[in-house]
């Protein structure tokens, strides 16, 4: 395992520093084998410094991966609703597949029992693609004509997202076919019965 010597690297360097260790780490050992020992060993600073910024190493771990997936300009414009929700959907699978199935669970394991942690957990990871569906996606259709703001919930708007975890949680992976499905047999009907000209 690399090892980096120490330095004296301060803010966004060093934080950088940490979070590419942690990626490599996890990379190698894995969520459960993780440790924030071997982080900062390999990041070349201690656990005292990754705990000034970070509670745990599920807290670690998500901004580790915040800083690593795909972001809103990933995801091109179709010129439809349908088309940029698979679009999505399809970054969510990459960003899902790069954290991985045992990892995910993990996590969800960690913080079903601390408030705090599944809180970040959210607001890090879980919301931040909601954030996308609706900028990117939603945002568009409305400009389209396709749908109205009026026209979207709550649950509309975690749906999508909601699903693809979902499948990816139990089947530990996302095929094109369930992509599909999840757009023509669910999220396109249901805003159809929204009034949505989708």
């Amino acid at each position: 395992m690399e090892r980096k010597t120490a330095s004296r690297r301060r803010g966004e360097e060093l934080e950088q520093a940490i979070l590419d260790a942690a990626w490599q780490e996890f990379s190698e050992v894995g969520f459960a084998r993780l440790t924030m020992e071997g982080v900062a060993k390999r990041a070349g600073t201690s656990k005292p410094v990754l705990y000034r910024r970070w509670s745990s190493r599920v807290e670690l771990m998500i901004a580790c991966f915040a800083s690593r997936i795909p972001q809103a300009s990933s995801v091109p414009d179709t010129g439809s609703l349908r088309g940029d929700m698979v679009a999505l959907l399809t970054v969510a699978r990459k960003r899902m597949a790069m954290i991985g199935q045992t990892a995910m669970l993990g996590m969800l394991t960690e913080v079903s029992t601390d408030p705090e942690i599944r809180g970040a957990l959210f607001s890090g990871l879980v919301n931040e693609l909601t954030n996308m569906l609706y900028e990117v996606v939603y945002r568009r259709a409305i400009a389209r004509g396709e749908l109205t703001e009026e026209q979207l919930t709550q649950r509309l708007l975690r749906l999508p997202t909601d699903l693809a975890r979902n499948e990816f949680l139990i089947f530990g992976e996302i095929t094109d076919e369930a992509v599909a499905s999840i757009v023509d047999e669910v999220i396109m009907p249901a805003l159809r019965a929204r009034g949505a000209a989708v």
